[in-house]
C-alpha cells in the first residue's frame, strides 16, 4: 500500500474509540430490549394461552365495509366478551372496545360489529374475556392480528385526476377445501393454499370469498350438534384456514357438502319426502359458523323450527308454541315438513306429511296457511326456510351472491332443457336480472357456488360424461334465459363458480365470462368431470358455443385420488394509477379512462401465477365512434 494512503495514528485511535462506544451503546439497548420484550408478553400476563382464556374457536373477520368490521368468536361456555381495537399496539384498558356475548342457542358463538372506523385504515384487535386477553397468534413469532377497512371515495380522491374518488380493489376466491384425505379427498389437515394466500397476498387482498364446500362431511350423527362439530373440527384442525380467517375478512356461500347432499328439489313446492329435507338443519349450523359473515339482506330472517299439528284436508299449519305474527312472507323461501340431517338414522321413507310447502299467508299468532293441503291428520316437525342470496357494492363493482342449492327444483335427467326446471327460482331470478340491469357499477361480479357452462359429471367416480344435476348444464332453459339477459347489458359480467374441482377461464360472449376457481384443498377432478372441454379452444356446452381460454387441464388418465393440484384466484380491479407529484412529496392518483379487471390463477402450494385474464369495458367499445358496440 502507498504510505501516503495510510491513515494517521490519531485517526486510528479515534476510530477505535468510536467503535468501543458503539459496542457499549449496542449492548445497553440489547440488554434493555431483553428486559422489556415486545407486546404482548406472556411473562407479564399481558396475554394468556389461547384455550385458558375461554376461547375455543376464532376470532374470524367478516362483513367488511369502509367503516365497520364484524368479529366472530366461539367460547367454551356462554359468556360476555369485548373486542378491543386500535390503530397501534399495545391494546389495553384505554383501547376502544365493543361488548358482545356468546349464547347457548347459537352453540356458544357470537359476534360484534366494530363501528365508526376510519376508511382504508389498519386496526389491531384483541378479544377480552373476564379481563384477560387470549393470545390470538397461531405461532408465537407471528405478528399480532389486524385488519384493514375498505377504502371510500375520500381515500384516493384527486381533484384534478380522480374526481370520482375511485380506488383499486382486490379480493380472492376459492372453493372445495377438504381436510381429510381418507374419506373426502383432501390432502392436508392444514391446507397449504390458505397459508400461501395469506403469505403471498395478505397485504393485497381486501377480502376472501369462500365459494362453497368450505367443509366436507365429518362428525355428522344425525343432529344439529353433529353438523356444528363438523365446523369446529375444520377450524381446530385447519390451522392455516383459521389463521387466514382471523387476518383477512371473508364471506361464505354454501354448496352441497355444508348441507350433506345436493338437496335437489328443496325449493320445489309439492315435492314429498326425501333427502332434500336436510336443507334447514344444515343451514342453521352454516349460519352460526359461516353465514354471520355475509352482508345483510332484507330478504333474510333466521330459520325457524317447531312442531306442527295438521288436519286432513286443511291447509292450516298450527303450532300453539309459536308466534308467527312477525313472520314476513317475503323472507320465506319454502317450508319443510319433516326436516332432518345426515349422519344418523334416516327417517322412515314416505312419511305422509313430509315434503316441501309454500307459505300462502300468516293467519294469526299460531297458524300459517300453506299449500298444498294435508292428506291426513297428525303432527310433524317443520322448518321455515329463508333466502340466502344477497348483493353488495365496493367502489365501482357490484357483487351478486347466489343461492344455487336451497331454492332449486329437481333436474330432469331426460331433458336438460325442461322449462319447468330451475336453479334460482322466480324470486331470485327476478332479483338478479333487475339488479344486473339497473346497477351503475362498471363491473358486475356474480358469485355462484355451482357452474354455468362447465359440466359436473360423475366421470371421476363412475365414468359418466353426462351432467349429474349440480350445475346449469342440467338446467339449460334458465341458464339461457339469464345469459340472453346478460348479453344485453353493456358491461363486463364475470361469473365466479365452484363445485367442480378444477380451474377454468371460459368466455361465454363478448361481455360474459365464467371463471371456475379451485380446488383450494380437495383432490382435483380430471378434465372429463368438467364435461371434457378442450385444453383451450371452442367448445359446445349444452347447445351454446363458448371459448375455453384456459383450463388447469388435469388429465383423464390420472386416478382421481392422485390429482393433488390446488388453486386459488386473486381478482384485481385497476381503477387508478399512483405516481408522484410534480412538486414536493406525496402521491397523485390518476383514474384510468377504461378500468380493467385482472383474474389471476395461482398455484396453491407455491403461489406462482399460472394464468391471468384481463377484461375491460373498452372491449365493448367500437373503434370508430368510441361508443358501446350495439348488441
Amino acid at each position: 500500500m502507498n504510505p501516503a494512503h495510510l491513515p494517521h495514528a490519531p485517526s486510528i485511535r479515534l476510530l477505535r474509540s468510536m467503535l468501543a462506544v458503539a459496542v457499549v451503546i449496542g449492548a445497553f439497548f440489547s440488554s434493555s430490549a431483553a428486559q422489556e420484550p415486545r407486546w404482548p408478553s406472556p411473562i407479564a400476563n399481558e396475554v394468556v394461552p389461547y384455550h385458558t382464556g375461554g376461547l375455543t374457536h376464532g376470532p374470524m373477520l367478516g362483513r367488511p365495509t369502509n367503516d365497520q368490521m364484524r368479529v366472530w368468536i366461539r367460547t367454551a361456555e356462554p359468556t360476555a366478551f369485548r373486542v378491543l381495537h386500535g390503530t397501534s399496539l399495545p391494546l389495553d384498558a384505554e383501547s376502544a372496545a365493543i361488548a358482545g356475548e356468546t349464547t347457548e342457542g347459537a352453540d356458544n358463538t357470537g359476534f360484534v360489529d366494530l363501528a365508526r372506523l376510519r376508511p382504508n385504515t389498519r386496526y389491531f384487535y384483541a378479544v377480552e374475556i373476564d379481563g384477560q386477553l387470549p393470545d390470538l397468534r397461531a405461532d408465537f413469532s407471528d405478528p399480532w392480528p389486524s385488519f384493514r377497512t375498505l377504502p371510500d371515495r375520500t381515500s384516493y380522491a384527486d381533484e384534478a385526476n380522480n374526481p370520482k374518488g375511485l380506488f383499486n380493489i382486490c379480493f380472492s376466491v376459492g372453493c372445495c377445501a377438504s381436510q381429510d384425505p381418507t374419506r373426502s379427498g383432501g390432502h392436508y389437515a392444514s391446507p397449504p393454499s390458505f397459508k400461501t394466500l395469506l403469505d403471498r397476498h395478505g397485504d393485497e387482498v381486501m377480502f376472501h370469498l369462500m365459494n362453497g364446500d368450505t367443509i366436507y362431511e365429518e362428525m355428522r350423527d344425525g343432529t344439529l350438534d353433529g353438523v356444528r362439530d363438523n365446523y369446529k373440527l375444520y377450524l381446530s384442525r385447519g390451522r392455516s384456514f383459521a389463521n387466514l380467517l382471523r387476518r383477512i375478512p371473508s364471506l361464505f356461500l354454501y354448496d352441497d357438502h355444508e348441507i350433506g347432499w345436493d338437496i335437489h328439489g328443496a325449493g320445489e313446492v309439492g315435492l314429498r319426502d326425501g333427502r332434500h329435507l336436510i336443507r334447514d338443519i344444515g343451514l342453521r349450523a352454516w349460519s352460526e359458523y359461516c353465514g354471520w359473515a355475509d352482508y345483510a339482506s332484507p330478504r333474510q330472517t333466521p330459520i325457524r323450527f317447531g312442531e306442527a299439528r295438521l288436519t286432513k284436508g286443511s291447509d292450516l299449519l298450527v303450532d300453539e308454541d309459536a308466534d308467527f305474527r312477525d313472520l314476513d312472507s317475503r323472507q320465506v323461501s319454502t317450508i319443510h315438513l319433516g326436516p332432518w340431517t345426515t349422519g344418523g338414522q334416516a327417517p322412515p321413507r314416505k312419511r305422509p306429511h313430509a315434503g316441501v310447502y309454500d307459505l300462502v299467508e300468516v293467519v294469526d299468532q299460531h297458524r300459517l296457511r300453506v299449500r298444498p293441503a294435508f292428506k291426513t291428520d297428525g303432527t310433524i316437525d317443520y322448518s321455515i326456510g329463508t333466502h340466502h342470496w344477497f348483493d353488495w357494492k365496493v367502489g365501482n363493482c357490484h357483487y351478486f351472491a347466489l343461492d344455487s342449492r336451497g331454492e332449486r327444483s329437481r333436474p330432469n335427467g331426460k331433458d336438460t332443457r325442461d322449462p319447468s326446471r330451475y336453479v334460482l327460482g322466480d324470486e331470485q331470478l327476478e332479483w338478479l336480472t333487475k339488479g344486473v340491469a339497473s346497477t351503475d357499477a362498471d363491473f358486475i361480479f356474480i358469485i355462484s357456488p355451482d357452474p354455468w357452462m362447465v359440466y359436473h359429471t360423475g366421470a371421476h367416480v363412475g365414468g359418466s360424461l353426462t351432467p349429474k344435476g349440480d350445475g346449469y348444464a342440467s338446467f339449460v332453459h334458465e341458464r339461457d334465459r339469464l345469459l340472453d339477459h346478460f348479453d344485453q347489458v353493456d358491461k363486463p359480467i364475470l361469473i365466479f363458480t365452484g363445485d367442480v374441482h378444477n380451474s377454468l377461464a371460459v368466455q361465454i360472449s363478448d361481455n360474459v365470462w365464467e371463471f371456475m376457481c379451485g380446488p383450494m384443498a380437495s383432490t382435483a377432478h380430471p378434465r372429463n368431470t368438467a364435461g371434457d372441454p378442450p385444453l383451450g379452444g371452442w367448445w359446445e356446452s349444452q347447445g351454446r358455443h363458448v371459448k375455453v381460454k384456459w383450463i388447469a387441464g388435469f388429465p383423464n388418465n390420472m386416478p382421481y385420488q392422485r390429482l393433488r393440484n390446488t388453486y386459488y384466484t386473486v381478482v384485481q380491479v385497476n381503477n387508478i394509477m399512483t405516481s408522484g407529484r410534480p412538486q414536493g412529496t406525496g402521491h397523485q392518483y390518476t383514474a384510468y379512462q377504461h378500468p380493467q379487471v385482472v383474474v389471476r390463477f395461482h398455484d396453491g402450494y407455491t403461489g406462482n401465477l399460472h394464468y391471468a385474464e384481463a377484461i375491460s369495458p373498452l372491449d365493448l367499445v367500437d373503434r370508430k365512434d368510441n361508443t358501446v358496440t350495439s348488441k
